[in-house]
């Protein structure tokens, strides 16, 4: 089973072995913006880059694990918040869509030992009516 509290450490540790997909135990500009997109977020490039850099402590063009969890560390709560909601948005979002749909949903509760109406929670939180709950959605689900 899924363990649904996790250390602020296990949730830095799980998003930068996803982002890091050469297994290169760092992550690229490019690993970065990628992960970025699939987790819904399609903020221009050039923000992705400056935050990029400013990861990037030691200027080698790539975020070690350390920097990761040094800076993330160092955010205020609201931040460390929307990382925790993306990280379980992420969890969900088994296709990688950018979207929860109602199959993924099933699983999530299910897997979690929830029995709620799933076609209700996403009638609830789907609110431009497109039949999948995007990363806004959730929030103003979870909020």
């Amino acid at each position: 089973m899924t363990k649904l509290i996790m250390s602020f450490d296990e949730k830095v540790i799980q998003f930068f072995k996803y982002a890091d997909k050469d297994n290169s135990n760092s992550i690229s500009l490019d690993e970065l913006v990628q992960v970025f997109r699939l987790c819904g977020d399609y903020r221009p490039e050039c923000q992705i880059k400056e935050l990029f850099k400013f990861i990037d402590t030691n200027n080698d063009n790539k975020v070690s694990l350390e920097e990761l969890k040094t800076v993330l560390a160092k955010q205020p709560p609201k931040q460390k918040r929307e990382f925790d909601l993306r990280a379980a948005f992420k969890e969900i979002d088994k296709d990688n869509s950018g979207s929860i749909n109602i199959k993924e949903l099933q699983e999530f509760l299910t897997k979690n030992g929830y029995d709620d109406d799933v076609k209700a929670v996403i009638a609830a939180a789907d609110k431009n009516g497109d039949g999948v709950i995007s990363f806004e959605e959730f929030v103003a689900l979870i909020q």
